[in-house]
């Protein structure tokens, strides 16, 4: 009898080892499964992405000058779209570049770039940066923007699929124009003229970031980041947000789509341009996304 209860105690201690290894054994597969689930731009050290931003533009670009059929000394501020007709459309294109190291820090690269031309009559006398162009004449315009951003965030929650982030960096902004034609001078001779202004400033900026991953090949995102800045140089504010989702192909490569919202505004005081600019971009980027 007693031979018979050990041997039954035997076999239940076996059971609960069998139980216990194979709960072990499932746990493992489950966190196995569950590490699986996240998408590998959660995880790698590196991330690349090329992209086209299929932006709706709205441009403001202005100078210190004058308009009308007899501008008289006074000056005011010219809006460089309206007048030579350039298209609010324009096709941005994209590239980003990340890094995570250590455990809780990011360093993410940025950079769009858009142009844009025209050529139209002008309907009325423009004085550009001291450059007169009649109403009648044809002239050529371009205009060109670069944004290049750099960000450096800290990751505040990680749990699981769940990752948000806060951080700070820096926008540099460098835009110029150009208009071609034939001026009036101040002889009241006439000439080809091609007048050029540039600028480059930098803008800082806050912003906060959060990423979900709702399996393997799926991670939804959105960040936000915003600031206002004066130099001696340069005053405004920006606006840079967007929301959207990455899907991974295999576990390098993966396609991105994600609507974008670009906003800046403020005033140019530097030497070569005194005026205002202010910008709107929005509309869906669409990315070829690496990750190792």
């Amino acid at each position: 009898m007693v031979d018979f209860t050990e041997q039954r105690c035997r076999n239940f201690v076996r059971r609960i080892k069998s139980t216990s290894a194979a709960i072990v054994a499932s746990a493992l597969l489950v966190s196995s499964a569950g590490a699986q689930e996240i998408h590998p731009l959660m995880s790698s050290k590196y991330w690349a992405k090329v992209g086209a931003f299929f932006a709706a533009r709205d441009v403001s670009l202005s100078a210190v000058g004058s308009a009308g059929p007899d501008p008289g000394p006074a000056t005011y501020l010219i809006d460089f779209d309206s007048e030579t007709g350039l298209d609010d459309r324009s096709d941005l294109y994209i590239l980003e570049f990340g890094w995570q190291f250590g455990e809780k820090w990011d360093l993410a690269l940025q950079h769009f770039r858009s142009s844009r031309s025209s050529q139209k009559e002008l309907a009325r006398e423009i004085e550009w940066e001291d450059v007169v162009y009649e109403a009648g004449v044809n002239v050529n315009a371009n205009s060109y923007m670069r944004i290049t951003r750099l960000f450096m965030s800290r990751r505040v929650l990680d749990k699981g699929p769940h990752d948000l982030r806060v951080g700070a960096g820096v926008h540099l902004l460098d835009l110029g124009v150009s208009i071609a034609g034939e001026a009036t001078l101040d002889d009241m001779s006439r000439e080809f003229q091609a007048n050029v202004l540039s600028a480059s400033f930098p803008f800082p900026n806050i912003g906060v970031w959060y990423r979900y991953s709702s399996s393997d090949r799926w991670v939804f995102h959105a960040r936000a980041d915003w600031l206002s800045a004066s130099t001696s140089d340069y005053s405004g504010r920006i606006w840079n947000a967007t929301a959207g989702a990455d899907y991974a192909i295999t576990k390098h490569f993966g396609v991105g789509l994600a609507y974008e919202y670009f906003e800046l505004s403020g005033a140019i005081k530097e030497d070569n341009w005194r005026g205002d600019v202010s910008t709107r971009f929005e509309g869906f980027m669409l990315s070829i996304d690496a990750f190792w």
